[in-house]
Order: structure tokens, then C-alpha cells, then sequence
């Protein structure tokens, strides 16, 4: 069972004053899901105390985020765990920036053999692509996919090629509408329906089926599944 952990970096848009969140895109050097838009972070190493370690460890080695004091930052939490199609079970560890974004800007550097791109997006972008309001900027559409035994999931994406190098899509996607949830209290019935499939079953449920090993079962569209290949003896 795989366990990783991904840094929800916020600050405040020097452009808008809104909360703003920090995105990479992956290297195309890398085996799994090259070029795709991410937050950064990775799975939690042995030597990792806790996924907060891991989440500041990982982002200081993708993105040269400054870790050495962490005063510059403010910890809001950590979030319940999310599932990945190919069955890592993630955390989201939100920060966010004090200082001046520009301060922050400066000092991230691309490590090029994990990240080709850094940028920068506003929560209230997703909002209004979600609840398709105030002439959005980013494109939202989504499709609901069969997971394990068969349950509805929705895949969301969001796009624009001036703001978005690759489109955001998936688990990333997932994340982020869960903190802009958050960030703006949206916890009305409307606000799932349009967010999650009727039915869709929790991020919970989800994990425990993946822990008994039933991902992959009759019905599963969604889960890359990773089975040892038999050697056949002559």
C-alpha cells in the first residue's frame, strides 16, 4: 500500500488579492503521468516522521520551496485522504504563504528532472468555472467513470491554455475543489450535485475497498491496477 503526500501552497495573487494556489507541471522525463498539471509532492519515504514532512520535503526538492524556516508559512492542516487511480492513498497538507507572493515567486526553481513548469492559479478561478458564474476563466467540464465494484465517479477538468500549460484534471482536481469547498464554504446539496456523481461513494470507502484489494474488481473502469506478471517455467 502506497502513501504520498502533495503541498496545497496558498498565498495571496499579487494581480487580485485572492487566494491563489502553487501548481507544477510534471516532466516528460518522468514515468508517471509525464506533462500532466500536479501539486507538488510525492510518496512519504521511510525516513518521513509524518506526510507533513513529506509534503514540505517533496516540494523543496521538486519546486526549491525554502524549508529551513517554516515561520514564513502558516500551517492551516491536513486533509483527509485522497485515492489516486493507481492506488496511492494521498494527503494534501495546506499551507500558506505570509509573506509578499513575490517574495515567494522569487525564490521557486524548477528541479527539471520532476517538474518542467511552475505557475500559479486562483481559487475563486475554480469557483466560478464550477458554478459556471462571473465569465470564467478557466473551461469546466466533467464525466462520470465506473471505480471500484463499479461505483460512479465523476473526473472533473478545467482548461485554458493561458493560464493552465496542461489542463487540470483527475486527483489533482479533486483536491483542489475539496480546498475551494473550504476556502468559500460551500456545503450546500447543490454544490455536490454538481461536484459528485449521484451515488459516488466517500474517499473512505473508496480507500478501505482498496486496502481489502478490491480495486480492479468486475465493473472497476478507473483503477490502475498493477499485477506481477506469472514467468512461465518449460
Amino acid at each position: 500500500m502506497g502513501v504520498a503526500a502533495v503541498l496545497v501552497l496558498l498565498h495571496l495573487s499579487p494581480e487580485t488579492g485572492e487566494l491563489a494556489v502553487t501548481l507544477t507541471t510534471r516532466s516528460k522525463k518522468l514515468s508517471s503521468h509525464p506533462g500532466d498539471t500536479a501539486l507538488p509532492g510525492g510518496r512519504v519515504d521511510p525516513t518521513d516522521p509524518d506526510v507533513v514532512f513529506a509534503a514540505l520535503r517533496e516540494a523543496n526538492e521538486e519546486i526549491d520551496l525554502p524549508i529551513e524556516d517554516l515561520s514564513q508559512y502558516g500551517y492551516l492542516g491536513t486533509s483527509h485522504p485522497f485515492l489516486s487511480r493507481n492506488l496511492l492513498i494521498v494527503y494534501p497538507v495546506l499551507y500558506i504563504y505570509l509573506n509578499s507572493a513575490e517574495t515567494l515567486f522569487e525564490k521557486l526553481k524548477a528541479n527539471e528532472d520532476e517538474v518542467s513548469e511552475i505557475f500559479h492559479i486562483s481559487l475563486k478561478d475554480i469557483l466560478d468555472s464550477l458554478a459556471a458564474q462571473n465569465s470564467p476563466k478557466l473551461t469546466h467540464s466533467s464525466r462520470d467513470l465506473k471505480w471500484i465494484h463499479g461505483t460512479p465517479y465523476r473526473y472533473h477538468s478545467f482548461t485554458n491554455p493561458d493560464l493552465l500549460p496542461t489542463p487540470l484534471t483527475g486527483l489533482t482536481a479533486d483536491i483542489m475543489i475539496s480546498v475551494v469547498s473550504l476556502a468559500y464554504n460551500m456545503a450546500s446539496e447543490g454544490w455536490f450535485s454538481l461536484i459528485e456523481a449521484p451515488d459516488q461513494k466517500d474517499w473512505c470507502t473508496l480507500i478501505q475497498w482498496m486496502v481489502n484489494g478490491e480495486a480492479g474488481s468486475d465493473g472497476d473502469l478507473h483503477s490502475i491496477v498493477y499485477k506481477p506478471t506469472k514467468l512461465s517455467v518449460h
